[in-house]
């Protein structure tokens, strides 16, 4: 028997007529009325504790690797260890992380002494066997011919599901660094975009949600100095943001 409904019965038992207390009926009522609202409280609480659990997504717990350029690195104006957005949002939804991300990269581009994401990160991503894999980029795109950028970007998610069935992918677009939204910009997103939710993948576009604007003005800063990478702020910015899209499904 639930120990609360046996708890409501032994309070009732007490407060029957002709017991010593010699209450009445009337109050009898009242207090096991009073008891079972107890009980359904602590149950509604738990359920609401269980209900924030699945709003937080089917995916706490899940084993993830995230692919991307210095936004997901960190640098050091920011974003350094759990400074990082993909660890505050690791720690909030209870993700296992290995974040593979190398500063100057994107889907083609590499700078001096670095691989493009396939050839840099996909080896070292799909080696932790992650249940999702977060894909982040890429400005440093910017100035490559859209059609390469969509054509490697499509690969890359084909890729990823071939060597790991069954993948969760979760791909975010560039992130601009400021409120300066210009069509060329919205074209790349665009580009990552389109291949990403012909993967199926779920697709998170900073460029079209605007995540920076008002950043020159903000208090503590989200952007360093050198007007592109973020701050520690701006990492928690990012999470937040991040965080909202994937809860929003």
């Amino acid at each position: 028997m639930n120990r609360y409904v046996w708890q409501a019965r032994q309070q009732w038992r007490r407060l029957r007529p002709g017991t010593r207390r010699g209450v009445s009926v009337g109050a009898g009522v009242l207090v096991l009325v009073l008891v079972v609202a107890v009980v359904l409280g602590v149950t509604l609480r738990w359920n609401d504790v269980g209900a924030s659990a699945e709003a937080v997504g089917v995916d706490r717990g899940s084993t993830v690797a995230v692919i991307g350029d210095s936004i997901s690195q960190g640098t050091k104006l920011g974003g350094v260890g759990r400074a990082n957005w993909t660890s505050i949002v690791g720690v909030a939804r209870g993700w296992t992380v290995t974040d593979v991300a190398v500063g100057g990269t994107g889907y083609v581009y590499a700078s001096p002494g670095t691989q493009d994401f396939a050839a840099g990160q996909l080896d070292r991503a799909v080696a932790v066997r992650p249940t999702t894999v977060v894909v982040q980029g890429s400005r440093n795109d910017g100035l490559t011919p859209l059609p390469q950028v969509s054509a490697a970007a499509a690969d890359l998610y084909r890729q990823l599901q071939q060597r790991l069935p069954g993948v969760r992918l979760i791909v975010i677009g560039p992130v601009w660094s400021d409120g300066t939204i210009t069509p060329s910009l919205e074209a790349l997103s665009d580009a990552v975009r389109a291949p990403a939710l012909a993967a199926g993948a779920t697709y998170i576009d900073p460029i079209r949600e605007n995540w920076f604007a008002g950043a020159d003005t903000a208090s503590p800063p989200l952007i360093g100095s050198d007007g592109v990478h973020p701050t520690d702020a701006g990492h928690r910015l990012i999470a937040d943001r991040v965080q909202r899209a994937l809860e929003r499904g």
